[in-house]
């Protein structure tokens, strides 16, 4: 039954995709974007059995349980939800209901009540079956998708065999974001707000300003730290849309400053060392003994010389762990297989680099920074191998596609592969001188 209701729900999402103007997209046809659909819902399929078999359920099916328990309870008892979520007293029902944990918890990880809470509302869908939960998740990642089609097709001069892979089949971002976890949210939400910074200054609108709004929302309520990531990135790219000829200078100059005023501000009026903060995230990551656990990871002191010290190896497990050497197992071995073909396409980029006939759009220097500083964080603070393959997906499926810019396509000679490489980029911008429950649900 559940099977034919998830087809019947497909046969209506393809109906949305052929008659919306929503899907509308230059240089897509509708039946492909159905079938991009439907390769996310499968995924998502796959996502879940492993996550059962693997991980022995893990944070997916916590995830699962939590929102039916929501869904079934809530309009039976929605004083006693709305009120929790308010933040006022209220007696706690007899029955077996959602149970709040303190505030600070709450806040801590709100990125996972909030995904409760939003497929608990789904539960009138779904009746708690997570393969029909998948639906909805494929119809987030689908438009995210599309939002970086869209993105940088308008940015990057690329062949078209090359743009439709990088923005819709990299093995891991589609997988990591096809599955009942914030990830897709958090994929939507920033492509969504790096489209809208795109748009806002090609033509400002009401529209526009309301897009980026709710991508700010979509992130915040998903991972909040990332909007700390995101805002030095703004500003310095605001600041270079007037003064674009020392754009390196800018973004180091901003970013120092942001640094500064982070220090002293949480020290002067929170009363608290951000450093200490870091290092307290970090060893809970290590607190966490698992299969995957990184066995050489130290914990490195809070300050900032501390953390200086521990970039080098930081860098080394985002961007290179897992080493085939240390696998256990084949999903393991996946993830050393996909993080060496990304060293090899860094490497051969500059190997077959081709000449710059203008300068990047500004946005691109923009997402740059972001990824770079989003990897810099997963490597610094999280010492488990699945999870890091898992936090950096996003920001390395990103990295990926702009450096396949770099690479020089026509060296290949294919001209099917090459078909589509001719299409020009939109003229650079130029400025005018010339960025608990039952049991505590885990982020």
């Amino acid at each position: 039954m559940i099977y034919i209701l998830l087809l019947i729900y497909m046969l209506l999402a393809g109906w949305w995709i052929k008659s919306s103007a929503s899907f509308a997209v230059e240089g897509l046809s509708r039946k492909f974007i159905f079938f991009v659909f439907c390769t996310k819902i499968l995924s998502g399929i796959i996502y879940g059995l492993i996550h059962l078999s693997y991980f022995d359920g893990g944070d997916t099916i916590l995830f699962l349980n939590e929102s039916t328990l929501i869904g079934k309870t809530f309009f039976t008892y929605p004083d006693y939800y709305i009120s929790s979520l308010l933040g006022w007293e209220i007696t706690l029902p007899s029955a077996e209901v959602f149970i709040y944990p303190e505030s600070s918890i709450f806040w801590k990880d709100l990125g996972s009540y909030t995904l409760v809470h939003l497929h608990g509302l789904l539960h009138l869908f779904t009746f708690g079956n997570y393969n029909l939960h998948i639906f909805f998740i494929a119809i987030a990642g689908l438009f995210g998708s599309l939002n970086c089609y869209k993105l940088f097709g308008q940015l990057l001069n690329l062949p078209k065999t090359v743009l439709l892979t990088c923005c819709f089949f990299l093995p891991s971002l589609t997988f990591w974001t096809s599955g009942l976890h914030k990830d897709v949210y958090v994929y939507y939400g920033l492509s969504l707000f790096f489209l809208s910074l795109l748009k806002l200054r090609e033509k400002p609108s009401t529209k526009r300003m309301l897009k980026l709004a709710v991508s700010i929302l979509i992130i915040g309520l998903s991972r909040h730290y990332l909007l700390i990531l995101i805002l030095p990135a703004t500003i310095s790219y605001f600041i270079t849309i007037k003064y674009s000829k020392r754009i390196y200078t800018t973004y180091f100059s901003v970013y120092s400053c942001f640094l500064i005023t982070v220090v002293l501000s949480c020290s002067f009026f929170l009363n608290t060392n951000i450093f200490e903060v870091l290092a307290d995230k970090q060893a809970a990551f290590l607190s966490e003994k698992g299969t995957s656990s990184l066995v050489d990871a130290k914990a490195f002191a809070p300050s900032f010389w501390g953390v200086t010290e521990m970039l080098p190896v930081a860098t080394i497990n985002v961007i290179a762990r897992p080493f085939l050497w240390e696998c256990k197992d084949f999903l393991q071995v996946l993830a050393s297989i996909e993080i060496l073909c990304f060293l090899f396409l860094v490497i051969l980029s500059f190997l077959l680099k081709k000449k710059a006939n203008q300068r990047p759009d500004l946005i691109l220097h923009f997402i740059v920074a972001y990824t770079l500083s989003n990897l810099l964080l997963v490597g610094l603070l999280v010492s488990n191998v699945g999870t890091i393959v898992r936090y950096r997906a996003i920001a390395l499926g990103l990295l990926t596609i702009l450096i396949t810019q770099i690479l020089n396509f026509r060296k290949f000679g294919n001209k099917k592969f090459n078909s589509g490489f001719e299409s020009k980029p939109v003229k650079p911008f130029v400025s005018k001188d010339h960025n608990t429950s039952h049991k505590t649900i885990i982020s």
